[in-house]
């Protein structure tokens, strides 16, 4: 009778797990195709970043944080539902080499470009922690970390999607 019971559940777990993925499809199959269909629908600029970043992560808070002191001309962090976060700066002026109001210190932008670009790694605050940061295929946008946390953030933001299309 046990065996019998647990060939049951053994065969409605499988056909549920069918019922989830289709016929020849399988998780990951479907991830990417929806990740694919996802970037496609942002803005290519800050704010479609900001928010394919938020979006990509449920839970996610955005906030804006300083970014002035880096030369940056925004900034954004986007707290996930766990507590890890990114923070997402726009160094557009400073990479088209047109100065903004906000962007208060350009030197300083082209500094830590230089400095993710190196090693990638950077320190927002002179007595702040490192971060680890890759910067997008246009250059313009810096996406940043605090690697010890023990989150997987090239997996839940900077993705090769979106570092390829911003």
């Amino acid at each position: 009778m046990k065996k019998i019971i647990a060939l049951i559940a053994v065969l409605a777990l499988a056909v549920s797990l069918t019922g989830c993925f289709g016929v020849g499809q399988s998780a990951g199959s479907t991830a990417d195709e929806a990740k694919a269909e996802d970037v496609s629908a942002y803005d290519k600029d800050f704010k479609g970043l900001v928010k394919i970043i938020a979006d990509s992560n449920s839970g996610s808070v955005v906030q804006e944080i300083y970014y002035d002191i880096l030369g940056a001309d925004h900034g954004a962090r986007v707290i996930f539902n766990n507590n890890p976060y990114v923070e997402i700066y726009d160094f557009s002026s400073a990479v088209d080499e047109k100065a903004t109001a906000d962007s208060a210190d350009p030197a300083r932008a082209k500094e830590i470009l230089e400095d993710i670009r190196d090693d990638g790694k950077f320190k927002p605050l002179e007595d702040g922690i490192e971060m680890t940061a890759v910067i997008t295929d246009s250059g313009k946008y810096v996406i940043a970390w605090d690697a010890s946390r023990g989150f997987d953030y090239e997996k839940k933001a900077a993705t090769d999607e979106v570092k390829a299309n911003w």
